[in-house]
């Protein structure tokens, strides 16, 4: 009598086993090269040993270079943020997980996907992003990580996230609440914008944006601009709910540095909940394994002809001492 397949068995079950890593799995399950004959045998035999079934994503995807996935980061000043490079990370694993090959484009090498990859995952829009265009003239399929629109694409709730930061922030009596986000005159940096401005408006608050000029390292840019903001005496808020987990420690440097207790005189709240970044501070946190674990799904799910859909994951506001 068979058998029944291992469910669990996992690309990480034959690496472990064969004492390898997951990207030789990779290879050897994909026919692709950079291995001994020898190795190859062996992982494999350990792979119908197991009993290992790819998952209905990596079948569609599983198919000499619909094996590799392009992963595609923005400009090069949002390839540096720590956010990006945790999701990079995420993202990888998750795609060899399921028997795929991530590679590496950066936002000016797109050109060079067709030759190399089957299907793409987006990350870090910008304004006039061309690389949705490309890949739909070149008929590659592909999910964006960012906000709903034409196409599939995943991303946190964003607009709640800021909306239950803000409740958090009114609910404890503050009343003079801002909201810092980098350029915030641009139309794809207004979704988290949104969140807060409702929570105000429910609350019959008046709004105050604080627009960080963009630069390469987003804590720097808040505390710069903060400082001049600060020049003013008292501070003109009580509360300060940031774009990002990094802007919020900027900001709390210059509150710091010029002598404003936190929280007693002034909240702070961030997003993203970042490792150890974010370790003191009121924040949003988003499931970025979740993200993650989800673009690989859509994406087999683009490979196979499937209508398009978005996908918003959920988020949780995290108490801590800055707010």
């Amino acid at each position: 009598m068979s058998r029944e397949p291992s469910k669990s068995a996992t690309i990480r079950e034959i690496a472990r086993r064969a004492g390898v890593s997951i990207a030789s799995v990779s290879r050897a399950l994909n026919g692709k090269p950079g291995l001994s004959e020898a190795l190859r045998d062996r992982i494999l035999a350990i792979s119908h040993e197991i009993e290992y079934r790819p998952s209905a994503a990596a079948r569609q995807l599983i198919s000499g270079k619909g094996a590799v996935v392009g992963i595609s980061l923005g400009r090069q000043e949002i390839e540096l943020r720590p956010y990006y490079i945790l999701l990079y990370q995420h993202l990888t694993l998750a795609l060899h997980e399921q028997g795929m090959v991530p590679i590496f484009f950066a936002h000016d090498q797109m050109a060079l996907l067709p030759e190399r990859a089957g299907a793409a995952i987006l990350l870090g829009e910008f304004p006039d992003d061309s690389r949705p265009a490309c890949l739909q003239a070149w008929g590659i399929p592909f999910v964006r990580i960012g906000e709903a629109g034409e196409g599939f694409s995943v991303a946190p709730d964003d607009r709640h996230g800021l909306y239950l930061a803000t409740r958090h922030l009114i609910e404890g009596g503050r009343r003079r609440i801002a909201f810092v986000g980098c350029e915030l005159g641009l139309p794809h940096r207004q979704h988290r914008l949104g969140g807060y401005q409702a929570a105000l408006a429910e609350a019959g608050l008046p709004e105050r944006s604080i627009s960080v000029p963009h630069v390469h390292d987003d804590a720097l840019a808040g505390y710069r601009h903060l400082m001049r903001v600060l020049a003013e005496a008292p501070p003109p808020f009580d509360a300060l709910v940031c774009e990002t987990d990094e802007l919020a420690l900027g900001c709390l440097a210059a509150l710091e540095d010029r002598g404003i207790e936190v929280p007693g005189q002034v909240a702070v709240t961030g997003f993203d909940d970042l490792p150890v970044l974010a370790a003191d501070l009121t924040t949003v946190r988003q499931d970025i394994a979740a993200i993650a674990a989800t673009s690989v799904t859509l994406l087999g799910e683009a490979v196979a002809g499937q209508p398009p859909r978005h996908v918003s994951v959920p988020v949780a506001l995290v108490v801590r001492r800055t707010g």
